[in-house]
């Protein structure tokens, strides 16, 4: 099992990547589980698992040494399971290691386990890393160290290796085994120098120039045309020598970093036709080129109106088509793929946009039933039977939705706010109040809560 970057993956585990990394950190228990996922589904990726790492350890820095301890021991029924598993599907193990340190990350006893699982895979650096973390937790237990320095050698870091030897050879200056072990390790570190040294003379910078900006790509940080144009010549080699459609895939994704939107939707357009079905990625990422054409349409529209005749109508039929074929293709892929709530989601936002209020209700309805998106779509069944004037039925999805939003973020912001502009519309501007006041008391720059406010006081004055 090689290391993995961003560009690297297949293009579901970077939007999967891009997901949980959006998430941050405000709630560590769903960053946490996300990130995972990710790992989970590519234990290679580097960035996912320190990502990962980062967000455990803040979650372990407020965990007490009892919780700790509870954790340790929670997981001892797992820990079996999961050295039987090791020896079958060492990826499978790993997963399950990465769900007991999801819960505390300080769990020497599986720790351990995770690395045993990533030699058995062939990821001596995922074994480094976890008997790193083991090392950080409990320093000075030689018992670790050892483990750590076996790792280290076997992930050709014997350099690093020596210097965990060194630091157990001051502690027994007298033992002959362990002054015998230095040596040999000096040795192997000696070795390892002299041969990164004859590597480094005979590598050419422009690969390893190029593969910085390809990975650069992979994580949507480049956005110059001429890098994109470098990964573009890159990849059409690469497909002379042997078709893919990863790197097909790659190849659209520097079209369009370049601007070159119809090569990217023909590349595209490729791999779905070798993949028959209907991809929902794929399909959005074909459906994020075609707007950006519309977009470039329009901004030309907007910067040279004098060179079109009638381009504010132009523009407005532009802009409808593309609602329109944002539109079609949600629709088409609720079709292909009807018990995903993401997809229903997706396209309630839409047809509510479009004013199609009865049926952003149903498809609301269905995407509820995710528990990811079941507040947001209750809130929104809030707003479009507000929008119906059904405002009993309105207040009653809202309250259902406030009622389990703890922290005072964007979302419990939004609810607040259309509740008390329902109960406001409804006659009821008093309990309206109380709501646009909580609101103020947050943010009072809120929307236009504090100018509604004043209004509302004005009335009372009148």
């Amino acid at each position: 099992m090689e290391k993995k970057t961003l560009q690297t993956v297949s293009a579901i585990v970077r939007e999967a990547y891009a997901k949980a990394n959006k998430a941050g950190s405000r709630n560590l228990e769903v960053s946490i589980e996300l990130m995972k996922g990710v790992v989970k589904m590519e234990p290679a990726l580097v960035k996912a698992r320190e990502r990962l790492r980062e967000l455990e350890l803040k979650k372990c820095a407020n965990q007490g040494a009892f919780t700790r301890f509870l954790a340790q021991l929670g997981s001892l029924p797992a820990t079996m399971l999961i050295r039987s598993a090791i020896n079958s599907d060492p990826k499978v193990a790993m997963g399950k290691c990465e769900d007991r340190l999801a819960k505390c990350l300080d769990n020497p006893a599986v720790l351990r386990l995770l690395a045993e699982a990533a030699d058995e895979a062939g990821a001596p650096f995922i074994a480094v890393e976890a008997l790193t973390l083991l090392n950080d937790f409990h320093p000075g237990n030689e018992k670790n160290m050892y483990l750590l320095i076996r790792a280290l050698q076997r992930n050709n870091q014997a350099r690093d290796a020596l210097k965990l030897f060194q630091e157990i050879a001051r502690r027994h200056p007298n033992n002959i085994g362990v002054q015998s072990q230095l040596r040999a390790a000096m040795a192997l570190a000696s070795m390892e120098q002299g041969r990164w040294e004859e590597e480094g003379t005979t590598q050419e910078r422009a690969v390893a120039a190029k593969d910085t900006i390809a990975e650069q790509i992979g994580e949507g940080t480049i956005h110059d045309a001429d890098q994109a144009q470098t990964m573009i010549d890159k990849y059409l080699k690469d497909l002379e020598e042997k078709d893919s459609i990863d790197v097909r895939r790659r190849l659209a994704e520097a079209y369009f970093v370049a601007g070159k939107y119809d090569e990217s939707i023909a590349e595209l357009e490729k791999v779905a036709a070798t993949l028959g079905a209907l991809d929902p990625l794929l399909d959005k990422n074909i459906e994020k080129a075609v707007l950006a054409k519309y977009d470039a349409l329009l901004e030309e529209l907007r910067k040279n109106p004098q060179a079109y005749e009638q381009p504010e109508q132009q523009a407005a039929e532009l802009t409808a088509q593309r609602a329109a074929y944002r539109l079609e293709r949600a629709e088409v892929r609720v079709k292909a793929y009807p018990n995903d709530t993401q997809l229903r989601y997706d396209l309630a936002l839409l047809k509510f946009e479009a004013d199609d209020v009865d049926g952003a209700i149903e498809q609301f309805q269905q995407a509820r039933k995710s528990p990811k998106l079941r507040l947001e779509a209750i809130g929104y069944l809030g707003r479009c039977f507000a929008a119906k004037k059904q405002y009993d039925m309105a207040i009653e999805q809202l309250e259902t939705a406030l009622k389990e939003m703890v922290r005072m973020d964007k979302e419990k912001m939004e609810t607040l706010y259309f509740l008390a502009r329902t109960l406001e519309d409804s006659g009821n501007p008093e309990r309206a109040m109380e709501y646009y006041k909580e609101l103020y008391q947050a943010q009072s720059n809120f929307r236009d809560v504090a100018e509604r406010i004043e209004h509302f006081y004005q009335q009372k004055k009148a």
